[in-house]
This record gives C-alpha cells, sequence and structure tokens, in this order.
C-alpha cells in the first residue's frame, strides 16, 4: 500500500488485511492518521507494517520495495493511492503549483510502477487511484491524472507476459473530500465513500479480475454529465 494514512488508503488497506494478506502501507506525514490506520488493521490478525517513505523520491521508493520483499519474502500486490488535489484554473495556476501536482500525483506512480515492474511476483497486481472529475476548474490536476492513464496502460503491456496486471480505478467525489469543490449532482443521492472504492480495487487485486488488466474503472456513481 502506497499511502494509508488517508481514508481512502486506509479504506484500501483494510480490505486486504481482510483478506489474511500481510499488509504494508505507507505515509509521508501525519503520524496520528497512521496510528489510527494501524489500529483499524489490528482486528485482522495479520503482519502490518506502518513505513514512513515518499513516494516523490525514487530512492524512498527503491528502499521501500527492497524492504519489504526482503523481510517477507516478495511483493504480491501494489495498491497506490497518493495524490493532491487542487480546483484552480489554469489562468491562475503558478509554476509551483504544476510542479507540485505533476510530483504528488505523476511522478510518485511513475516511481512505484517502476519498483514494481522490478520487484513484483509473477501474476502480481498493481492498481492505482486516478480520477474521474472533471477537469473544468482543476486543469493541471486532470492532467497529472491523465498522464498516470498512460502509464497504467505502458505498465500492463510491458507486464503482460509475467501475468502481472496494471489498472486504475477513477473515483468522482468521495465524502468529505469534495467540501468546498464544485460537485456534479448524482443521481445516488450521495457522495462516494472510501469503501466505495476500496471495494473496487479489492476486485482488481483478486483472481476475479484475472483477465482485467490496461483499464480505468470509473468509480464514481454515476455522475458522469451527459450532454
Amino acid at each position: 500500500m502506497i499511502g494509508g494514512s488517508s481514508e481512502l488508503g486506509a479504506a484500501c488497506a483494510e480490505s486486504l488485511a481482510a483478506r489474511g494478506a500481510v499488509t504494508v502501507f505507507t505515509y509521508s506525514r501525519g503520524e496520528h492518521a497512521a496510528a489510527r490506520t494501524l489500529g483499524r488493521l489490528d482486528r485482522y490478525a495479520v503482519p502490518v507494517e506502518a513505513i514512513r517513505s515518499d513516494a516523490t523520491r525514487s530512492d524512498d521508493v527503491a528502499r521501500l520495495f527492497s524492504g519489504v520483499a526482503t523481510r517477507h519474502g516478495g511483493v504480491d500486490i501494489v495498491v497506490h493511492t497518493v495524490g493532491l488535489r487542487r480546483s484552480k484554473s489554469l489562468a491562475d495556476s503558478t509554476d509551483a503549483d504544476f510542479d507540485r501536482l505533476i510530483d504528488s500525483n505523476t511522478r510518485s506512480v511513475y516511481h512505484t510502477l517502476r519498483a514494481a515492474a522490478r520487484q513484483l511476483a509473477d501474476h502480481g497486481r498493481y492498481v492505482v487511484i486516478g480520477s474521474a472529475l472533471a477537469p473544468a476548474g482543476r486543469g493541471l490536476y486532470a492532467a497529472a491524472k491523465a498522464a498516470v492513464e498512460m502509464l497504467v496502460v505502458a505498465g500492463a503491456h510491458e507486464l503482460a507476459a509475467r501475468d502481472i496486471t496494471v489498472n486504475a480505478v477513477a473515483p468522482g467525489p468521495i465524502g468529505d473530500d469534495a467540501a468546498g469543490d464544485p460537485v456534479p449532482p448524482s443521481p445516488r443521492g450521495r457522495l462516494g465513500q472510501p469503501e466505495d472504492v476500496a471495494r473496487v480495487v479489492d476486485w482488481l487485486t483478486s483472481a476475479g479480475a484475472d483477465w482485467v488488466s490496461g483499464q480505468i474503472i470509473r468509480a464514481d456513481g454515476c455522475t458522469r454529465q451527459i450532454h
């Protein structure tokens, strides 16, 4: 688990632990949130680790994967939930905004997908969180996530011979994360919750999704606008 201190990351970590998997999740800051996630995983009686690591730093990611593989005998599943969202017009965006969004949403995925390509066991699974949010008003964020989708497709093709699947889940607005942001009306009558997305991630990392790779799965509760 790359990122496990957010609500979405914690939900994904819990779904893996519930299946009996040794679960290692990372956090770059927020020790209290990481401790809460550890508390949620205690009930499953599986080995659990929380490791401080910055996915935007290639040396951190390399050490993370090497250490996990050494301690636990390999890496079978990687779920990447790290990301940063900013709602800001292109005209108002700065060079610093660009660097921050590309680092958090694209560079971090490149680092973990590259490490996964080197360290994942055959028949492994890689899933990254993308976005189904409309690009209007958040152009740089949308561009950074679009690059992630291309990395997913490229990774799926490159790792297919080893039976490793690479997919993305693209959520719509999720709970409090959508506060203060324009949210399209949902015919479902509610915002998405972390568990809604975690269930899709859980399926993509299971044997049931063995024939699914290179896909961007929307998990947005049908909030897509129809024109």
